[in-house]
């Protein structure tokens, strides 16, 4: 079994941003379970804290001590914490007459019997970069109504950009949940950072790739990103969990 805390370091901070009353960000961190996930509840909708923190709080649950378990029964064990959270979400907004809540996550899973794999789980826009060789890669795609209209082959002038920012999977949402999973090689030097929307809407990916190869500290990387999105505007809550491999 591998012990995951030998090969990676991470650091976490969110941030309720300069113009909301209210962070609605989540995260968890379960590094002897080599799991971590960034939540972002709907902004525009009801509730989404308290939708993020079911997400937290089921894959907590469902996830702590799982670092013996088969990749298998660990990608099991998130798809079953996700429609938990997903169930209580849909009961809780039905119990309050609320139309839209929910919430987006992001999740890496790192493989117990093999330290150069890990399995990437997203619902919506929330995202994890990859900085290889010094350079950045998107491993996620936005469930938004904007990207895919870039996937159907139209042009980014055809796009209202204001249709990147609407949602078209949150946990929480439509009856069935549908995550996406993707598996990735794992390499040494690799800097990973899961974040919120309120990181990319408010820095672009040139200054991302540049402050995750200006160190190997994922402590000064929050702090260099945070004075970026601050000095942005920062005019939505923020989540940055960058995670960096020995």
């Amino acid at each position: 079994m591998t012990n995951f805390t030998s090969f990676i370091q991470y650091h976490v901070y969110s941030d309720i941003g300069l113009v909301r009353k209210n962070n609605e960000d989540n995260y968890l961190m379960l590094p002897d379970d080599g799991f971590f996930a960034v939540m972002d509840g709907m902004g525009g909708g009801d509730a989404g804290e308290i939708a993020a923190k079911y997400i937290r709080n089921m894959l907590a649950k469902g996830m702590k001590g799982t670092a013996s378990k088969s990749p298998d029964e660990r990608q099991d064990c998130v798809e079953q914490a996700l429609n938990k959270a997903q169930r209580a979400i849909r009961a809780y907004a039905m119990a309050h007459r609320y139309n839209s809540m929910g919430s987006t996550v992001v999740s890496i899973l790192f493989n117990p019997w093999n330290p150069n794999q890990a399995l990437v789980c997203h619902v919506g826009d929330s995202r994890l970069y990859c900085l290889r060789n010094g350079e950045l890669f998107l491993i996620t795609e936005d469930h938004t109504v904007g990207y895919e209209m870039l996937q159907r082959e139209q042009t980014i002038d055809n796009v209202s950009p204001e249709l990147f920012h609407v949602l078209t999977r949150v946990v929480g949402g439509e009856e069935q949940l549908h995550p996406q999973w993707t598996e990735i090689n794992i390499c040494p030097g690799d800097v990973y950072l899961l974040c919120s929307d309120g990181v990319w809407g408010m820095i672009d990916d040139v200054t991302i790739e540049m402050v995750l190869a200006s160190t190997r500290d994922p402590k000064v990387i929050t702090e260099l990103l945070t004075q970026r999105i601050l000095a942005a505007g920062a005019d939505d809550n923020f989540t940055l969990l960058p995670i960096v491999i020995r």
